[in-house]
């Protein structure tokens, strides 16, 4: 069962290899805060890389985001960095030195970037947002009419119409009338 009710307290997400995190409801706010932060980290690389190329350094060390295809999931793990070190308050199943790994920006950061555990994180994590825009969107006005063919057939059929013709106006004017309509 899905239950598109709007969470305002922390809840708990399962992640694979064990670890369970706490995290803060997601708002539009925060997925705003955490694109325009995955932006700024794009950004920042492609200006480093270009500013090292300018002086003839290498490259050594920056993230390869020439291809656009690279560029995208480069910024599709800066998003859920992002994410995952804002709303993740406490977890589980999280070791560091043989004890538990406090919840740290960091430490939030190097699991994230294992590749089942951050993937599972951003898909269950805006999951319910996901839900929410779309129950939205499908109770919302259609974008080209109500009664648009591309929202389905037409179910009703032809109107009968009868030619009612306009009245005529009077050629005849004074300086106090109006024009005359008349029927015939």
């Amino acid at each position: 069962m899905i239950d598109l009710a709007k969470r305002s307290e922390p809840y708990e997400i399962e992640l694979p290899y064990g670890p369970i995190v706490t995290v803060k409801p997601l708002t539009t706010a925060g997925m705003a805060a955490a694109q325009a932060a995955a932006r700024r980290a794009v950004e920042a690389i492609e200006r480093q890389a270009r500013e090292r190329a300018e002086a003839g350094l290498p490259l050594d060390g920056l993230p390869e985001l020439s291809a656009e295809a690279e560029r995208d999931g480069f910024y599709q793990a800066q998003i859920i960095r992002e994410l995952a070190v804002r709303h993740i308050t406490y977890w589980t199943g999280v070791e560091l030195e043989g004890g538990p790994a406090p919840p740290t920006p960091e430490n939030i950061a190097a699991v994230m970037e294992l590749y089942p555990v951050g993937e599972r994180f951003f898909q269950e994590f805006t999951l319910r947002q996901v839900l929410l825009n779309a129950a939205k969107n499908a109770s919302g006005l259609s974008a080209a009419g109500t009664s648009s063919r591309a929202e389905g057939p037409n179910t009703a059929g032809p109107v009968e119409t009868t030619t009612c013709p306009a009245p005529e106006v009077s050629p005849e004017l004074t300086d106090s009338s109006a024009p005359i309509a008349s029927t015939p």
